[in-house]
């Protein structure tokens, strides 16, 4: 074992001891006070990588109660970026940090020295938590890594995690959350498997549809503004077809274009008082929308401002902190590139084409890179869907938005 694996070691044992002890303490009280259904798990293998469907923050530590073990899980840079949680992470050095702006092979090889240095690895291969309820899409890369890695696989699902914490609510839902294990594949099995095949069994034992789930097998999940923000994730009206207008209060979503309007209901499932409901679900609503998003900005004319978001907070990445760039900036899409205008009216433009990444962090965080900038573009008390301009971008590059 080299120099930096016996440190990784070293850090791992340490790591180890403390996070399952303080588990130890709280597995009881929190389980009960989350509604955690995790069916414990020994895995058959010492060192493996464990794949997931990701649907809450908490993920990690439920699928580290499951399984009692300590697992190093591949984390996103904005988790270090968190308060004292990033704080306490970066001090543990207890994650494999994805940070946007490196190369792909760097996230690549530290999972790899992990996995070497006999150190479990925990992967939600979506990349962040769930947007509309489905598992979301899942690199093909993700099965050459379990290939290359001569480690066991061990796939995994949590059900009911979505309805629980939805991605664009401010606050929790009460209601169960289930956790288990759908297979565990041996090294021996898997060098006998394609990539292909390794990355078609990682797709299939992690989906879940979590309103499919929700009619077979019906729970309530209660709660105070069950409604909130949910223009987070829903833009488009289905009735009257404008985007932008939807405004959430409580546990109804309206339009103020049309008056179109839903209650979200303690079953996940939207209700009408009229009797007028278009789409029953955040799942439905949102893959009929993507295809009008979709119609709107390809057939922009050059030089069309195709959407804007006023009143924006601009931050840069530079390592792990947030350097403010402006206050109330202006966001505006156009088919050939972002525009962000600063509170003193300079215009930073950034073509379509050079973005290295568009993607959301946190709750409705955009996240903005090329060679040039990195910048976290969030917004005020102004309740916008940032997940729009990434859709937006991968059509405009000859992509689906999966």
């Amino acid at each position: 074992m080299s120099r930096s694996r016996k440190e990784m070691r070293r850090g791992y044992n340490r790591n180890r001891f403390l996070v399952m002890t303080v588990f130890k303490l709280l597995r009881p009280i929190a389980f009960r006070i989350l509604h955690a259904e995790m069916k414990p798990y020994r895995p058959k293998n010492k060192t493996f990588l464990v794949i997931s469907n990701h649907t809450d923050a908490l993920d990690p530590g439920f699928l580290m109660l499951e399984f009692n073990k300590y697992i190093r899980f591949v984390a996103s840079d904005h988790v270090t970026r968190g308060g004292l949680l990033g704080f306490v992470i970066k001090y543990l050095g207890g994650v494999i940090v994805k940070r946007r702006s490196n190369p792909p092979e760097v996230l690549w090889n530290d999972i790899l020295d992990t996995l070497r240095a006999d150190i479990p690895v925990g992967l939600f291969a979506e990349g962040s938590t769930s947007l509309n309820g489905e598992t979301g899409f899942i690199s093909a890369n993700t099965g050459k890594l379990v290939k290359e890695s001569g480690k066991a696989l061990i796939t995994h699902r949590f059900i009911g995690g979505y309805l629980r914490s939805p991605r664009w609510a401010n606050t929790n839902k009460v209601g169960p959350v289930i956790g288990e294990v759908v297979n565990e594949y041996s090294a021996e099995e898997l060098a006998k498997m394609t990539v292909e095949e390794v990355n078609e069994i990682i797709r299939r034992d992690t989906y879940v549809n979590a309103f499919e789930e929700q009619r077979k097998n019906p729970r309530e999940y209660t709660g105070d503004n069950m409604a909130e923000y949910l223009e987070r994730i829903l833009y488009v009206c289905p009735k009257c077809k404008t985007i932008g207008d939807l405004h959430s209060k409580g546990d109804f979503l309206k339009c103020d274009a049309c008056g179109y309007t839903v209650e979200y209901g303690t079953d996940a499932f939207f209700h009408s008082k009229d009797n007028e409901v278009i789409f029953d679900n955040v799942l439905a609503w949102d893959k009929w929308q993507r295809q009008e998003w979709k119609e709107k900005v390809l057939s922009a004319k050059d030089g069309e401002l195709i959407f804007e978001d006023k009143d924006q907070k601009i931050r840069t990445i530079k390592e792990d902190a947030k350097i403010p760039v402006a206050d109330h900036a202006t966001l505006q899409l156009y088919k050939d590139k972002f525009v962000i205008i600063k509170d003193d009216g300079e215009k930073v433009e950034m073509p379509v084409l050079s973005m290295n990444r568009v993607w959301i962090a946190a709750k409705d965080s955009l996240i903005l890179v090329n060679d040039e900038h990195y910048f976290d573009v969030s917004c005020h008390d102004v309740k916008r869907a940032a997940i729009k301009y990434v859709a937006a971008w991968m059509y405009l590059r000859g992509r689906d938005f999966v």
